[in-house]
């Protein structure tokens, strides 16, 4: 059975689309996926959810709850996302063109794989594919723009993988991180 992609991850994929887009890129690559990771973490995602949206309420507390998991991995690995993603934005991509704006950007061979080993990662965890999966997926992978891009921002990729790791692997059902501190033990 293939695993279900949550709404955030949806939203990061739709926003690393959008990027794409704006770099007249022909296809979604996995630093767009980085770039759109990076972004849903300063999204208004209040704002982005229509008030007469069904079941609103419970797609924003997924949206708030996966994209502070993303917030937290960040913090933790002391990556600031805002230059990480400007910095990307600016790395030349290859095969650039223009094309209609409503054009539906397909991911290419390398996106895809980047998806089928966060969708690895979720069926381990027996969970739903969520941003964390993506991101722990992407760091995984071999791209040396990315990787010139962290050295010079100063970026520990180790670090920043480690991190990553440690989220998705004591990653709770719900797509929450379970607690790191012991539970006190009562008589």
């Amino acid at each position: 059975m293939k695993p279900r992609h949550s709404t955030s991850l949806l939203l990061v994929w739709r926003v690393a689309e959008v990027e794409a887009k704006r770099l007249n890129a022909p296809e979604i690559e996995p630093l767009h996926l980085l770039i759109g990771l990076c972004k849903a973490v300063n999204l208004d995602l209040p704002a982005l959810v229509s008030k007469d949206t069904p079941d609103r309420d419970d797609i924003l507390e997924e949206l708030l709850r996966e994209v502070r998991r993303l917030r937290t991995i960040f913090r933790t690995a002391q990556v600031n996302p805002t230059p990480l993603r400007r910095k990307l934005r600016g790395t030349p991509l290859d095969r650039r063109f223009q094309m209609e704006e409503s054009e539906t950007l397909h991911r290419t061979a390398a996106a895809k794989k980047v998806f089928a080993d966060a969708e690895h990662f979720a069926q381990l965890a027996g969970a739903v594919v969520y941003p964390a999966h993506l991101l722990y997926a992407v760091l995984l992978g071999d791209d040396t723009r990315r990787d010139d891009t962290f050295k010079d921002l100063g970026i520990d990729k180790p670090r920043f993988q480690e991190v990553a790791k440690r989220e998705v692997v004591f990653q709770r059902e719900d797509g929450a991180a379970a607690m790191s501190k012991p539970k006190t033990r009562w008589n």
